[in-house]
């Protein structure tokens, strides 16, 4: 039945060469076709994979607008075995909110279900989340289409941080940064609320 209805789905709306190439491969073969990310402006954010490869972007595609099971299994396993490869351990992940208005329009928090992929990957229990640490009451307009200036601007002061402390090394996850102004308003929020070890790891650059 799911096999049919895919058909259909296709036949309606033909999937792109880089979604059938993601359909058609393991995990592991996958990850290993994406192209590395440069580094990024800011020191605490590490990056693994390029937004400029046509796949990536079209993986991450699927995560944030089809919630495709599969794409988020690849982003996941990739963030995973980065934050083992790094050694983290003892640390909380926690994801870069969605305000109230976005989460009822979309039904998710694509950041919330990496990391849920990654604590099922993590039998060795090196990683905790809290999705109430960093909360975001203030809606912005969406940042595709504003320069650099103008997504810095529009992302000061749109987090607060909850009362609820943990004196563990706090890693922000999201599924990708392009200027890092979201990653780093954040950042600066949880720095100033007394939290002191602090990083951000996203799939793509």
């Amino acid at each position: 039945m799911h096999y049919t209805i895919q058909l259909l789905i296709d036949f309606l709306f033909p999937p792109s060469p880089e979604e059938l190439k993601i359909r058609s491969l393991s995990t592991e073969s996958l990850i290993k076709e994406f192209i590395t990310a440069e580094k990024t402006e800011f020191p605490f954010i590490n990056s693994i994979y390029s937004y400029k490869d046509p796949l990536v972007k079209e993986l991450i595609r699927q995560i944030k607008y089809k919630k495709n099971k599969y794409a988020i299994k690849c982003a996941s396993f990739a963030l995973y075995h980065w934050l083992y490869k790094q050694n983290k351990k003892d640390c909380i992940l926690i994801p870069i909110p969605n305000s109230k208005k976005r989460r009822k329009e979309r039904g998710y928090n694509q950041c919330e279900l990496l990391i849920d992929e990654i604590i099922k990957l993590d039998l060795e229990k090196r990683f905790k989340k809290n999705y109430d640490l960093l909360i975001r009451p203030r809606d912005i307009e969406t940042q595709t289409l504003k320069n650099r200036n103008e997504r810095i601007e529009n992302t000061k002061n749109i987090f607060e941080v909850s009362p609820i402390q943990v004196n563990k090394k706090i890693i922000i996850i999201d599924d990708v940064t392009t200027t890092g102004s979201t990653l780093k308003e954040a950042y600066d929020k949880l720095l100033s609320a007394g939290y002191s070890d602090i990083e951000a790891l996203t799939f793509a650059h």
